[in-house]
């Protein structure tokens, strides 16, 4: 019994190479990440707080479990936010939108309910995919749906529906699925 519990607290001791931490918060894996900048405060957002903002440019370390509806109006305030997640166990920066080019853009929508879905322009059809566990969406299968859509209708860009309730991670994972999904980044933008 006494081994057993050594070997308990030894496993919890260890370190987890695929979960960035940030305070309290947990911060969403992501594959496409640009180095985060070390000379700006950093703002924790858990669920069901809102944090006071410092002047000037800040970082976000949002938890994965809050809910976009509870950030978005935040990030959109904040001017320039860095928007941190992780890269394995590194703290990471991540651009939430692109500029898209003109022209015709794949319509994707996020749901809470670990759906997403995929359309060309014009076509109130769509492709849906939910999770088993009907509560996460997985960016690798945005990844593969998306790869198929661009081979498909030729068009490199996307514009993103979030339906309330869509968790930070699942938006995280959206965007970064979409956007790594092919040969050529694709560029990505809120609706």
């Amino acid at each position: 019994m006494r081994r057993l519990a050594l070997a308990l607290l030894a496993l919890a001791a260890c370190d987890n190479h695929h979960e960035t931490r940030v305070g309290a918060a947990v911060l969403p894996q992501c594959n496409q990440t640009t180095a985060a900048p070390r000379d700006v405060p950093t703002v924790v957002v858990t669920p069901g707080t809102t944090p006071p903002m410092p002047a000037g440019p800040v970082a976000l370390a949002i938890d994965v479990d809050v809910p976009w509806s509870q950030i978005s109006e935040l990030v959109r305030a904040t001017p320039a936010p860095v928007l941190l997640v992780g890269r394995y166990d590194k703290t990471r920066a991540f651009q939430l939108e692109d500029e898209l080019a003109p022209g015709p853009a794949l319509r994707v929508r996020a749901s809470a309910d670990g759906k997403f879905c995929v359309s060309p322009p014009g076509v109130d059809e769509r492709y849906c995919l939910q999770s088993s566990d009907k509560r996460h969406i997985s960016a690798a299968f945005v990844r593969e749906i998306l790869n198929k859509a661009v081979a498909e209708y030729a068009i490199e860009q996307a514009t993103l529906v979030v339906e309330p309730g869509v968790l930070w991670a699942d938006l995280v994972r959206t965007i970064d699925g979409t956007r790594t999904c092919c040969a050529r980044p694709l560029k990505v933008a809120l609706r």
